[in-house]
């Protein structure tokens, strides 16, 4: 009986007895963080310093533009080369880049916007390619059995880090300087981009250098071929699209909106409502890891964003903060529910040399849709359509591609 004790402890726990999970784990943090401390404090500098808040949109597009396409470069390099060279690239390239900021700053009274747009298309480019690399890393020091818990305690730490990284940069920036604060994100990239060169990848993974070098246009060709041809990943690729376009603008740009046209409040109902929706997502990342699914994960992926649908609709005729607050929690519980399940099927069934670019088309794919979808539910505020109408339709498109991938796509619901 002892035995059996110790031997279902180490199951539970190997995943932190691992170093090179725990390495990955916190690179990934350092990462997160870093880039949420960055976009507060650029963002803050342009509103309170240089009075341009007009120029956030123009700083936004810069940042997001570039690291869309360099995501789709990251997954073809993460199939071809190691991965954890190229997340040592990736931080230590930033890490350059935003001690060159920090001289800038400390030698110019007041830093243009323009060389704030290009200091963040350079974020944007070697930001992307870091997670495509951490994607198809993790599948290889990872157990199968134990990815969607390795996938949920990533996404966890990604949520608290992009939580926490706003509230402390505007702690520190009230009392040190805005280059002394960019000095000490660059030390912090500095050090995680040295310690992912200490994660151990299996042996059969050092021979990818050795491999000969492949066409990158063909290498992409591949990718988008084998994404579209096989019908999990196809399916799954679906889900990403059409979730991000129908949540993204309604939801997460929808939300101010909500709560002061809808619910009549003020900047502090907001905070409770986007807490909500913040601690709703942590919640579910460590739900989702407790759980540790391992079968049936598309079926209950499918019934998960149809649920996600009936809450976005509910939410929508909500007229009271605190039941807005306990209905917001729920979705924010559901996102990381669905992604996490989804991530861990693309790292289980794809083939081990095409995760990287299956990965980064499914998220260059989704993230694309992310600023059209903010256009859409911004025209259709123009026209007078109050955002909760807006909220209750685009509910809709969920259930019924819920309802079209459950009959036309059954691979997704026969997969554990």
């Amino acid at each position: 009986m002892e035995n059996i004790k110790m031997i279902k402890q180490e199951k539970k726990f190997n995943l932190l007895g691992s170093k090179s999970f725990v390495v990955l784990l916190i690179a990934t943090v350092a990462s997160s963080l870093s880039l949420s401390m960055f976009m507060f404090i650029q963002s803050w500098y342009v509103v309170a310093e240089l009075n341009k808040e007009a120029g956030l949109g123009i700083i936004m597009i810069c940042l997001t533009v570039p690291r869309m396409f360099s995501m789709i470069i990251g997954g073809v390099l993460a199939d071809q080369k190691r991965q954890n060279r190229i997340m040592f690239l990736s931080d230590s390239s930033t890490a350059i880049v935003l001690f060159g900021l920090a001289i800038l700053f400390m030698y110019f009274n007041e830093v243009p916007i323009w060389i704030l747009a290009i200091n963040a298309a350079f974020i944007g480019i070697f930001g992307g390619i870091f997670e495509p690399a951490r994607d198809s890393l993790l599948p290889k020091i990872v157990k199968t059995e134990q990815l969607t818990r390795a996938n949920s305690m990533t996404q966890g730490a990604i949520q608290i880090a992009l939580f926490s990284g706003p509230l402390l940069a505007g702690l520190l920036i009230s009392v040190i300087s805005y280059h002394l604060l960019l000095i000490i994100i660059s030390l912090l990239l500095c050090l995680s981009g040295i310690g992912v060169l200490f994660i151990k990848i299996p042996q059969k993974q050092n021979r990818l250098d050795e491999q000969p070098e492949i066409n990158f246009i063909n290498n992409l060709k591949e990718g988008f071929v084998y994404t579209w041809q096989e019908p999990l990943m196809r399916g799954i690729f679906i889900i990403a699209m059409v979730s991000n376009l129908f949540i993204s603008g309604p939801l997460m740009m929808g939300l101010p909106i909500f709560v002061r046209g809808v619910l009549d409040g003020n900047s502090l109902d907001f905070s409770f409502v986007q807490g909500g929706l913040t601690f709703g997502m942590i919640a579910g990342s460590v739900l989702i890891g407790v759980i540790n699914m391992k079968k049936n994960r598309g079926a209950y992926t499918l019934y998960l964003i149809a649920l996600q649908g009936v809450g976005m609709l509910v939410f929508s005729q909500i007229q009271t903060l605190s039941i807005a607050v306990i209905v917001i929690i729920i979705i924010g519980v559901l996102i990381p529910a669905i992604n996490i399940p989804l991530v861990s099927m693309v790292q289980t069934y794809t083939d081990e040399n095409k995760v990287g670019r299956v990965m980064s088309l499914i998220r260059t794919g989704s993230l694309g849709l992310i600023p059209l979808s903010y256009a859409i539910t911004s025209s259709l505020l123009g026209l007078g359509i109050d955002i909760n109408v807006i909220m209750a339709w685009s509910s809709l498109p969920l259930l019924a591609c819920t309802a079209i991938l459950f009959i036309l796509v059954p691979v997704i619901r026969k997969t554990d």
